[in-house]
């Protein structure tokens, strides 16, 4: 151990940013770092954040984890952080930390700050945590030092290894082996040895280890009887066993259930159908109070609000089980309770990640078999749970405190009744949906537009990017001066009015040479332009061309020419550019996610490409609904 501490010290003064300890033993792994961690401290070598992932700690679900991680900064991180008010915003805080060290760390000293964030048992992660969509360990700038730790079976998560899911390069990263068996200590033997003569004891002494062994956090007994469960001869039976089947719990000060330690729960779980029944056993009970409206938030377990979305994501239910997760009736129960906006919102965001990765999956060369109406219906819950939030957060108005960046962090309740600010925005953008539709389903979604325009005065649609299919948009003096050498902008060759120019009296040949020569949005603007003019295996090509150079260079502006090249578009990179693009950030300027630069309205044309009519659709009913809901 000593020559490993002494490999973890050279590490620190010399090596890579990032490093992975691996063990089997999460005992003897947990108590090196620890001695080391407690080491640095006493030396005063950097700042040290220690983050357990733990179930028994009630620190494996991602938001917990998250939330504790963010915790743990000194004051002076609100000096340059917002408010957290999502899993992604707390993770964009401790990326901001990471990157500007000395805002949270004046260890060793203010010239040369170091800090050293440790995070331990990445094999105990109950949510699919760490994923690739918001790595927020792979930034490590000057002064930060990043060590997690897991075992070796847990290096793969849904094909995905450990590295691309914490953005860590292998080239990049220092590996620490830790030698050693699964624990064996005495206390996990004898919790085993427990294990096999409690059903001996009482059967109903079994039912109360499982469920504890199921739960992802420390639970109460009222918990264990109305969330879990568990019937009452449950906890008789524990309360009255023997001494030897007490010493694995822990009764924790806020009366709270847990195992002492992850090893002796891990002894308890290896039965994966009984952890499989109790959770959605779980899972039923929730939907069961969803369905009936059972929406006084009293009458919910605190367990059950807390985790409910958590067990629905570990089984994998499908998008519209979840969906009932962005619902009024589920806003209301967490509406008054602490962290009532970041638990919301958690669970706004499984849905609509469960939604993307489906859409992106629908979309794939491979799954040609499925039909449109199916990527519309996932294309409108993606939509939806972006619309919720940002409306949320508009609501929220915690950033608009003169004193958010210096006062201490506090989850503030949701307040319901703040306006969302947005009424204008959303009239203009269905009675823009309306315009681009016709026949019974733009009747349908005029008459959601009347309703939103009442007491606005005159509204008008806003125009949507596209590529003038028609020789009479050509403009022959463009493309005389294009010929003659002049770039795309000297010649107005932006979008003008939304629409992207043609050249004109060009082969496709000479078109394509042109557009090669290009760099940039100028790049995005000349192959755009030619697309109606070229033999499709040529289009193929130019929309590549297009998506590449949006990847590369582009910003909110070249949005408005991606949604132009929409109907020339493959469908797996529609979905890719909507599912990344969709509410990126705008969650502080709720009113653009509906109309301007990459709005709802301007990436239309790509929403018509993945879903049909029936996705424009349902986006202008998300847009009615939640402006009904959420104005």
């Amino acid at each position: 151990m000593l020559s490993l501490l002494t490999q973890l010290d050279d590490w620190l003064a010399g090596g890579p940013a990032c490093a992975l300890v691996v063990s089997a033993d999460p005992r003897a792994r947990t108590a090196l770092l620890a001695r080391w961690a407690i080491s640095i401290v006493e030396r005063k070598a950097a700042e040290v954040i220690f983050v357990p992932v733990s179930p028994c700690f009630g620190t494996a679900v991602e938001r917990d984890m998250l939330k504790l991680f963010f915790g743990l900064f000194r004051s002076s991180t609100t000096a340059v952080f917002s408010r957290p008010r999502s899993p992604e915003e707390l993770m964009l805080s401790i990326r901001m930390a990471l990157r500007d060290v000395d805002s949270v760390s004046s260890v060793p000293s203010e010239e040369c700050p170091q800090l050293l964030v440790i995070v331990d048992g990445l094999e105990r992660a109950a949510d699919g945590w760490p994923h690739r969509r918001m790595p927020f360990l792979g930034e490590a700038y000057d002064g930060a030092h990043i060590i997690a730790s897991t075992s070796p079976e847990s290096t793969s998560a849904r094909g995905l290894g450990l590295y691309e899911r914490l953005a860590w390069s292998p080239e990049q990263t220092s590996l620490f082996l830790l030698a050693g068996e699964i624990d064996s200590s005495e206390g996990s033997t004898q919790a085993r040895r427990t294990i096999e003569r409690v059903g001996e004891i009482e059967p109903s002494l079994v039912r109360f280890f499982d469920a504890l062994g199921t739960v992802l956090a420390p639970v109460s007994k009222d918990d264990l009887v109305s969330a879990i469960g568990l019937d009452e001869t449950g906890l008789e039976a524990f309360k009255n066993g023997p001494h030897s089947a007490h010493m694995p719990i822990v009764l924790r000060e806020n009366e709270r259930y847990s195992f002492r330690d992850d090893p002796t729960r891990a002894s308890w779980t290896i039965d994966a159908n009984k952890v499989t029944s109790i959770e959605d056993a779980i899972i039923g009970r929730g939907q069961a109070a969803l369905t009936r409206g059972a929406v006084v938030p009293d009458a919910w377990p605190s367990y059950l609000v807390e985790y409910l979305g958590a067990h629905m994501q570990r089984r994998s239910v499908s998008v519209s089980e979840l969906m009932s997760l962005v619902s009024p009736e589920w806003l209301q129960i967490w509406t008054n309770r602490p962290g009532g906006l970041v638990g919301f919102t958690t669970d706004a965001r499984r849905a609509r990640y469960a939604a993307e990765d489906a859409l992106v999956s629908a979309c794939s060369p491979e799954c040609t078999g499925v039909a449109e109406h199916e990527r519309a219906t996932l294309l409108c819950a993606i939509v939806r749970c972006a619309l919720v939030e940002g409306a949320l957060f508009a609501k929220d108005g915690s950033h608009e405190e003169v004193d958010y960046r210096t006062g201490p962090y506090v989850e503030s309740p949701i307040d319901l009744n703040r306006p969302a600010g947005a009424a204008r925005e959303r009239a203009e953008a269905l009675v823009t949906l309306a315009s681009v539709l016709t026949g019974s389903e733009q009747q349908l979604v005029q008459r959601w537009a009347a309703d939103a325009c009442a007491g606005l005065g005159e509204v008008f649609p806003r125009p949507i990017p596209y590529v003038a299919t028609d020789q009479s948009a050509a403009d022959p003096e463009r493309a005389r001066r294009i010929r003659a050498g002049a770039k795309h902008e000297e010649v107005d060759g932006y979008l003008a009015r939304d629409l992207v120019i043609r050249p004109t009296n060009l082969s496709p040949e000479e078109a394509w040479s042109l557009a090669e020569s290009r760099e940039g949005e100028s790049r995005m603007v000349a192959f755009a332009g030619i697309l109606p003019d070229l033999p499709d295996e040529m289009r193929a090509k130019a929309v590549r061309e297009v998506m590449a150079a949006y990847w590369a260079h582009g910003d909110r502006l070249a949005l408005r020419i991606l949604a132009a090249c929409a109907p020339w578009m493959p469908l797996a990179d529609a979905a890719r550019v909507l599912c990344n693009e969709l509410g990126n950030d705008w969650t502080d300027e709720y009113p653009g996610m509906l109309v301007g630069f990459g709005s709802l309205t301007e990436l239309s044309p790509l929403v018509r490409r993945l879903g049909g009519t029936a996705a424009l659709v349902g986006v202008a009913r998300a847009i009615a609904d939640v402006g009904r809901w959420l104005p």
